[in-house]
């Protein structure tokens, strides 16, 4: 559906204010109230949001320059926690460039986890991605979901059997891929073996 020449007016005019408050005391302000405008469903706020998104797709040069408004977007999406807000946040995971910084990675993996619609097996196959930003994100993600005990046993286990062979070489994952198995070992494993009652005479 063709957006209406108001409406990309009116977020053009958005995000110019955005630009310029860009590091301002008044930045913070400018984002609660595009917050609350987006609650209410105005569709120039969201074609705002959608527009920056769709920038930090093409251009992940746009951390590194705008960094305030491109991450308050993110903050404001995931504080949300509806459907349309989920549908931008999985549309720019779904195409990220394989040059996001590893910073933006961190952030939105940790973010993410809060939204309710998250799917296992989508995010696993995002974490088996050949895009190493969409795969970071992916495995971090499921990492967070994992201590966070949101994963069920059998998820658990998935995940502890994935992370054995995990590789990123564009993003450095640290010691993520050992504490998976060293958090199913000590949940699961040692449980099953607690359960082991040997009595010698």
């Amino acid at each position: 559906m063709a957006v209406s020449q108001e409406i990309q007016s009116t977020a053009t005019h958005y995000l110019k204010q955005l630009e310029e408050a860009e590091g301002s005391f008044e930045f913070q302000e400018l984002m609660e109230t595009f917050k609350e405008k987006a609650l209410a469903d105005e569709t120039a706020v969201w074609f705002l949001f959608k527009n920056i998104i769709k920038e930090a797709i093409e251009n992940p040069q746009v951390f590194e320059t705008k960094p305030s408004y491109i991450v308050g977007v993110f903050y404001i999406l995931n504080d949300m926690d509806n459907p349309k807000s989920y549908a931008l946040i999985r549309w720019f995971i779904q195409n990220c460039s394989p040059e996001t910084p590893h910073g933006v990675i961190e952030l939105l993996s940790s973010l993410i986890t809060i939204f309710s619609s998250l799917e296992f097996k989508e995010f696993l196959n995002f974490a088996k991605s050949s895009n190493p930003a969409q795969s970071a994100i992916g495995f971090m993600t499921l990492y967070n979901l994992l201590l966070e005990g949101r994963l069920t046993e059998e998820q658990a286990k998935t995940l502890y059997e994935f992370s054995k062979n995990y590789q990123n070489d564009r993003y450095h994952i640290g010691d993520a891929p050992n504490l998976i198995q060293e958090f199913y070992e000590e949940t699961y494993e040692s449980k099953e073996t607690n359960k082991i009652d040997l009595i010698f005479e």
